[in-house]
């Protein structure tokens, strides 16, 4: 049982055709679901801002683009077709900041 004020999620909970982000390793509090294939970079903001530490992508036709600054800008990383990662690089955790789920990066 997770802890109380604390939003658990799962690999399972990203839809097909969609790409998440979750707060913590192994898929545990979703930050964000969107659907594949849409071009607009749109930022992470308030508490869902700089805290990915594992992804899923869900689409076979689509890459997507994750950045550790706002409006598309710093260090990059691809959320590749058809693929997730449940333990970011320390590198890469906690730093996204913005995203989009098309032309990769």
């Amino acid at each position: 049982m997770p802890a109380p004020g604390v939003a658990s999620a799962a690999l399972a909970d990203c839809d097909f055709n969609n790409m998440c982000l979750w707060g913590n390793n192994d898929f545990v509090y979703m930050l964000e679901e969107r659907g594949a294939g849409d071009s607009t970079i749109i930022n992470l903001t308030g508490e869902d801002n700089d805290e990915m530490d594992s992804w899923a992508n869900r689409s076979l036709s689509y890459a997507g683009c994750m950045w550790s600054d706002a409006n598309g800008s710093g260090d990059r990383q691809t959320l590749a077709r058809n693929d997730n990662d449940n333990n970011v690089a320390p590198a890469n955790s906690d730093e996204v900041s913005s995203w989009r789920t098309a032309y990769a990066c």
